[in-house]
């Protein structure tokens, strides 16, 4: 199984001549009846692509070439076993590339010679990278994940108990008595403690949270990624009070983490990066309305097709399932747009989407109906 890394989507997006076989389909974690309803799934689209082979004008010998390791998939057991969301099958002549992606993908084949790797995308956000920071008395655990699993990682320098840090057996079970009170600033409901002891109790948890903050900053320092807190209500509020990090997620998973699975946990904390990532599109949309007027803004495939090419993009927003189907001269800078796919077209908003990303801009799917202006495809310009 293949890995979905950046350098790896723009590798496979690189590579053209001969013919290229690109399927996309949704899949189901493996339960009962999964594996039947995804390979008949399968079976359909392969016909589908030997439609577009044989109307490509290739023999049948080379269309087997093709679609052969494809079909091999259909009998391999322990691949559906490991069925994520999504599958993704490029099929050329160096081979097979398979990859199994966290997020649903919509039945898809296309027929060319180059790989469609916009289908992708969805998957390459999957690979967006988090920190999960569990709390609870009996340990405390750095986790980092992204859309396929979560990791634990060795976090020297990080106290590691909570509960022999403050030599307290059972926060329930004592006179120390917890709530949360009115909104405080920021819409934050601070911890207000009742009963014997809770001012130094209360201090003791706030050191030993600076304690793990500290040691959190020397980890993770370089990184840009959100952490997500887990832990009981009464203790999320104070460690957010001390807590340095400038990439700590507003939700929370609240509950003793020990409870959890690591698999619930992955699930919860990724909705809620899922989330993070969300209002990050909805911001640069609503940056690319603001500069609507701008020159910095443009929708027109005669202007925002060659400056992708050149590394002008900055950020490309799609609309979900548009197309510019066409060509562009490199050499002059012009752009024909199709109304259809003709026999030589390429789909344009995948190739600028694939040379935005090797420029170093980003490139976000929106649905139609959030798209600005309801364009098919918008770019803020560098310059």
């Amino acid at each position: 199984m293949d890995t979905l890394t950046l350098e790896r989507l723009l590798e496979l997006a690189q590579a053209h001549g001969d013919t290229r076989v690109s399927l996309f389909m949704p899949t189901r974690r493996f339960g009962p009846g999964s594996q039947e309803e995804d390979r008949t799934r399968l079976k359909n689209l392969v016909r589908d692509a030997e439609e577009g082979l044989t109307a490509r004008g290739l023999r049948a010998a080379a269309i087997d070439d093709l679609l052969a390791p494809i079909r091999a998939l259909g009998d391999d057991r322990p691949f559906w076993l490991r069925s994520s969301s999504g599958l993704a099958l490029l099929s050329g002549p160096e081979g097979l590339h398979r990859f199994q992606v966290p997020v649903p993908v919509a039945e898809l084949v296309r027929v060319g010679d180059r790989y469609h790797v916009r289908p992708l995308f969805g998957a390459l956000a999957a690979a967006r990278p988090f920190w999960l920071l569990a709390l609870s008395q009996k340990r405390v655990r750095l986790l980092h994940g992204n859309g396929y699993g979560l990791e634990e990682v060795p976090a020297e320098g990080i106290p590691s108990s909570l509960g022999d840090a403050l030599r307290w057996d059972d926060y329930e079970k004592s006179s120390l008595q917890f709530h949360t009170g009115t909104s405080g600033s920021g819409g934050r409901r601070p911890a207000v403690f009742h009963g014997t002891g809770e001012t130094d109790v209360k201090d003791e948890l706030v050191r030993y949270f600076r304690g793990i903050d500290a040691g959190l900053h020397d980890l993770v320092k370089e990184s840009d990624a959100p952490l997500v807190l887990a832990g009981v209500d009464y203790l999320l509020p104070l460690y957010r009070d001390v807590n340095s990090y400038p990439h700590l997620a507003a939700q929370t998973i609240q509950g003793n983490p020990d409870g959890l699975g690591d698999a619930e946990l992955h699930e919860r904390a990724w909705a809620i990066v899922d989330g993070v990532l969300a209002d990050e599109h909805r911001s640069a949309a609503e940056r690319v309305v603001e500069l609507w007027a701008s020159p910095r803004v443009t929708s027109d495939p005669e202007t925002l097709v060659p400056a992708a090419h050149h590394g002008r993009v900055d950020t490309l927003l799609l609309a979900e399932g548009a197309h510019w189907w066409g060509a562009l001269n490199a050499d002059t800078g012009d752009v024909i747009v199709n109304p259809h796919a003709d026999g030589g077209d390429e789909d344009l908003l995948d190739r600028a989407a694939v040379e935005t990303l090797a420029n170093g801009g980003r490139v976000i799917t929106l649905d139609a109906g959030e798209m600005p202006h309801g364009k098919d495809a918008v770019a803020l310009l560098r310059y």
